[in-house]
């Protein structure tokens, strides 16, 4: 047993018999069981003769289970004590800004990337993360520097390659993005993102056939793949293959009824066919199952000379700002 559990438990048996921990919460509180990890890491935290590093500790992973539950307000009051206890933990300050990148308030996210790259700069994510927020901010050249910086320090790590991958692509890149790709493809031989990702960036370049190909590489690791359907779906429509292209994108809607990008795709392919009601209803449920990402849609929408679905029949709500959330 290590030397610090040992003291705690000692102390627990001998010194107050009533207290809320228990040995055993100190295993439950890094638990995978949400629910027991929560209540374990309460009670820690209603015990205050622990030292800070260790109420610190308790706040970070409970602030990691509420997270994990949806329930970001309460995380971030977990991490927000979790730094005031031990300011000096980079991991924390990760976490934070993970939470704000995905309540979009990018620039608090990177404010805490920062932080925490402060304190150790061999953190591999902090690097990866904090090029994610600078991606969706626009700022690609950060973004590439930071997967680039990830790269460097672990060049085994696949999500910085994703990531640059979808960088490059956006500066039109492809060449650059195949490469990454590739190396994803490497890195994760069982898994069917990068397959994903080299398929649109050929795509992107005219490859049908090539793309055609990942995306078939997808359905063979994944039959159940919605994403790799509607990728091949967006390969047989750009190829004139409407039908085809129709009959994936249902296979992915049958399998993920809530899926934008599946009912984009089939919209343009029954605006290609010519049937223009069919249309107007996919573009439409595209942007009630994602109002906040739609641009694409709303521009068919409006090029068909169709209303916008009604704001009150949209699925998402908007994002909120988590300092909102905890007034």
């Amino acid at each position: 047993m290590h030397i610090g559990t040992l003291a705690i438990c000692v102390f627990w048996l001998f010194a107050r018999p009533a207290m809320a921990a228990t040995p055993l919460d100190f295993t439950d509180c890094g638990s995978h069981d949400l629910d027991r990890q929560i209540a374990a890491c309460s009670h820690i935290i209603a015990e205050p003769l622990f030292p800070a590093e260790t109420l610190a500790r308790a706040h970070h992973y409970r602030g990691l289970a509420h997270e994990n539950k949806g329930d970001f307000a309460a995380a971030l009051a977990d991490y927000n004590e979790a730094i005031r206890l031990g300011p000096e933990v980079a991991i924390v300050y990760f976490s934070r800004g993970k939470l704000y990148q995905e309540t979009q308030e990018y620039d608090r996210s990177i404010a805490d990337f920062n932080e925490a790259i402060r304190l150790d700069p061999r953190l591999t994510i902090a690097y990866d993360w904090r090029g994610v927020s600078y991606y969706y901010k626009g700022d690609n050249d950060r973004a590439v520097a930071d997967f680039d910086t990830a790269i460097r320090i672990d060049p085994s790590y696949a999500s910085a390659y994703w990531n640059r991958g979808k960088a490059r692509e956006t500066i039109h890149d492809l060449k650059g993005a195949l490469a990454d790709y590739g190396e994803v493809i490497q890195l994760e031989p069982g898994a069917t993102r990068g397959y994903a990702g080299r398929a649109f960036a050929h795509l992107a370049l005219g490859d049908t056939e090539l793309a055609l190909a990942d995306a078939e590489a997808m359905l063979r690791l994944d039959p159940g793949s919605y994403g790799a359907f509607k990728i091949r779906g967006d390969v047989y429509r750009t190829k004139g293959e409407l039908d085809r292209a129709i009959a994936d994108y249902d296979a992915s809607i049958k399998l993920n009824p809530t899926f934008a990008g599946a009912f984009y795709g089939r919209g343009v392919a029954y605006r290609m066919k010519g049937d223009r009601d069919r249309a107007i209803a996919d573009f439409r449920e595209a942007i009630r199952l994602l109002p906040y990402a739609s641009a694409d849609s709303r521009a068919e929408l409006e090029a068909l000379g169709a209303p916008e679905p009604p704001a009150d029949s949209f699925k998402l709500p908007p994002a909120k700002n988590l300092l909102d959330l905890l007034k």
